[in-house]
């Protein structure tokens, strides 16, 4: 979001001094300071001073009287324009009044059979509900009902186990419990395990005291004849004897994230980068990683573990805040452990404001996993040491297996940013160390200095390097029908994550590799052909297929503050507008004359209709074998050396690759 062309959190400081008439005067005595230390405590003094830094009030953190008549400001701005943002940043405690509201609108979505919309309130509801709670139980109990209807079976049972789990419950209502479960693994064809769960009903049923006679009736009826399915699904079972394909499984081994066939080197033209050490076709694996830190955007935490990102619809909650989800109690511990101490009473309540952009969350985040590692000594003692004129450090030894370089070393532009941006990166810092302090974190007042320098460097690493975690949009709360629109389902841009061999890779407009997300797992893999010796390249943003040379130029100098010079920019290649499904497939009249024989491009008819197979698998199904992507790489391999780029039927298959790797991405599972 911007506000006079310039992002929102930027220009409340700089609209702040100038109200003051001493930006001028600020700047220079900024622009004086020595080194990063000294300019970050003149700017946090300077904050106090004028009284903009946040404070504690009644134990809770109160942002400053200055920096809430200027959101008030922002937010009437913003309202006449039409644009409505939610600044509430009350506090992230757990409130059963706030649980009970959530379900309510959870229970009216799920009478209209809204069950992606149920699903978003209830996770909310179980979010703010008190932990141990009848309303905790009662929430979980009925996101199983909603997951149970979105088919998604397995966390419709583990959310009937955490609901058992919890002793909270309503025991007339176990019967329920018990008949959604058998009707999980009766789904699932878990025949026997089924039979015993409605048996289990049953016996509930008949001690119930609560319902009448009738009822029951209805209700036996009901399970007995679930009995029987489940006794006719059993013996096709054993005739047919069918067998269901499982996940295809990868070992990701975290000291080894980059293939052996890429190597880093240093560039006169772009500085370091990732080059290829052999021929690369594609579709080849390059970096298989963890982030090193992530935080997500907008509400897709809804659905998301805080720890390891996996998409998780039957998430337990923090036990404190109501602002974040795991996957499990370990994802839980472990972030607790690593950050969420730490930021569960001092980022949440703050989460709306708009000068907090996730960037900042980032960075943030950043500092505390390496402080909680580290220590607050070892840590300062370290950036101190980088800091020094006369330290050298190897990228190649130690960059990616030292929790500290593997961030800290990654580089920030601060050379060549503006004063003003630069400024204002050590007004945020100056608010996160207040934070920090208010939350009696102790700083030891001869390393604040050093401490908001660091804060700094690590908000300019976060701006430059982080980039948007992309996965199939899902469960997002609204109801609509992919299948029957032509456009590709649209991707959701789920976590802002830093990964630091990712961070290697420099830009072009037509870039030869893609990453993609795999429960957490950030693979980046050829998509184009890479010749030995030549430079790996990913888009930052922008690519020539989506945006012309101008709006590219412009992206690229402002966010990173440099001119691009690959080939796409320099010739200046057209725009190929994404195209729909159908608009994928090929004709065999249709392909383009060979670069070398100067007729028509030699493909069997086979090939063609294999392809055009897959796109109708997609528009149709949204679905396809991740076997096909072999075939797609294959193909384009092909073109890549008989045409001339730019060429749409080459960036077609491209566009129709990108869009099977997305909907493969739940065929293919990495384990540490």
């Amino acid at each position: 979001m911007s506000h006079y062309e310039m992002p929102i959190a930027e220009y409340v400081y700089t609209e702040h001094f100038e109200e003051m008439n001493v930006t001028q005067d600020v700047y220079l005595t900024f622009t004086d300071k020595k080194n990063s230390s000294d300019q970050f405590l003149y700017v946090y003094d300077l904050l106090k001073e004028y009284d903009w830094l946040p404070k504690k009030c009644d134990g809770s953190i109160r942002l400053s009287q200055a920096h809430r008549r200027w959101r008030k400001r922002l937010k009437k701005y913003l309202k006449k324009n039409g644009i409505f943002i939610n600044m509430n940043c009350t506090t992230a405690k757990k409130n059963n009044n706030t649980s009970d509201q959530y379900r309510s609108r959870g229970n009216e979505a799920f009478k209209i059979k809204n069950y992606e919309e149920s699903l978003k309130m209830y996770t909310r509801s179980i979010m703010t509900a008190e932990i141990d709670s009848p309303n905790f139980a009662l929430s979980v109990a009925n996101r199983s009902a909603a997951l149970y209807y979105l088919e998604e079976y397995e966390h419709s049972l583990k959310d009937i186990d955490q609901t058992f789990k919890s002793k909270q419950y309503p025991l007339q209502n176990y019967y329920k419990l018990f008949e959604r479960k058998g009707n999980c693994y009766r789904q699932m064809k878990h025949t026997s395990l089924a039979l015993k769960l409605y048996s289990d009903c049953l016996s509930h049923l008949n001690s119930n005291t609560y319902l009448t006679l009738d009822v029951k009736t209805k209700i036996k009826i009901r399970i007995l004849g679930f009995m029987k399915k489940c006794e006719e699904v059993e013996e096709k079972t054993k005739i047919m004897n069918v067998k269901y394909k499982s996940l295809t499984k990868l070992k990701f081994d975290k000291n080894s994230v980059l293939s052996k066939c890429v190597e880093i080197r240093n560039s006169k033209e772009m500085g370091r980068g990732l080059f290829a050490s052999k021929h690369l076709k594609p579709g080849e694996i390059i970096i298989i990683e963890e982030p090193v830190a992530g935080v997500f955007k907008n509400s897709k935490w809804m659905f998301n573990c805080n720890y390891c990102f996996k998409r998780c619809l039957s998430a337990i909650p923090c036990h404190k805040c109501s602002q974040v989800i795991y996957c499990d109690e370990t994802c839980l511990q472990k972030a607790y452990a690593s950050y969420h101490t730490i930021e569960c009473s001092l980022v949440y309540p703050l989460k709306e404001d708009p000068t907090v952009e996730p960037t900042h969350d980032l960075a943030l985040r950043c500092f505390i996993r390496l402080i909680n590692v580290m220590g607050i000594d070892h840590y300062c003692s370290m950036v101190q040491m980088y800091n020094e004129s006369n330290f050298c450090f190897d990228i190649k030894s130690n960059f990616l297996t030292d929790s500290f370089y593997s961030i800290y070393a990654l580089d920030g532009n601060e050379t060549k940013r503006t004063v003003s941006n630069l400024f204002f990166m050590h007004c945020t810092a100056s608010m996160m160390v207040s934070l920090l302090l208010l939350n009696e974190y102790d700083i030891p007042s001869n390393l604040l200095g050093t401490v908001g320098g660091s804060l700094v460097h690590l908000l300019c690493i976060t701006n430059l390097n982080s980039y948007a975690s992309i996965e199939l949009s899902k469960y997002t709360g609204e109801s609509n029908n992919n299948i029957v629109s032509n456009r590709p389902t649209t991707f959701d841009s789920v976590a802002l994550i830093l990964c630091s061999a990712y961070s290697l890779i420099n830009h072009s407009c037509d870039p030869n590799v893609i990453v993609q997300t795999y429960s957490g797992i950030e693979v980046t893999r050829a998509i184009q052909p890479i010749l030995e010796g030549s430079q790996i390249f990913t888009d930052y943003g922008v690519k020539f297929m989506s945006h012309n040379k101008e709006q590219r130029c412009t992206h690229l100098f402002d966010q990173y503050q440099f001119q691009c010079q690959c080939h796409a920019c320099i010739n200046d290649w057209p725009n190929y507008v994404s195209l729909g499904f159908n608009e994928l497939f090929i004709g065999y009249d249709q392909l383009p004359i060979n670069n070398k024989e100067n007729n028509k491009l030699n493909i069997p008819k086979s090939a063609i209709s294999k392809l055009n197979e897959i796109v109708y698998l997609l528009l149709t199904h949204r679905k396809i074998n991740i076997d096909y992507l072999d075939f797609l790489f294959s193909f384009l391999d092909l073109l890549y050396y008989n045409l001339k780029k730019p060429c749409t039927i080459y960036y077609k298959c491209i566009q129709l690759i990108q869009a099977c790797l997305y909907y493969t991405s739940d065929q293919v599972q990495y384990n540490t």
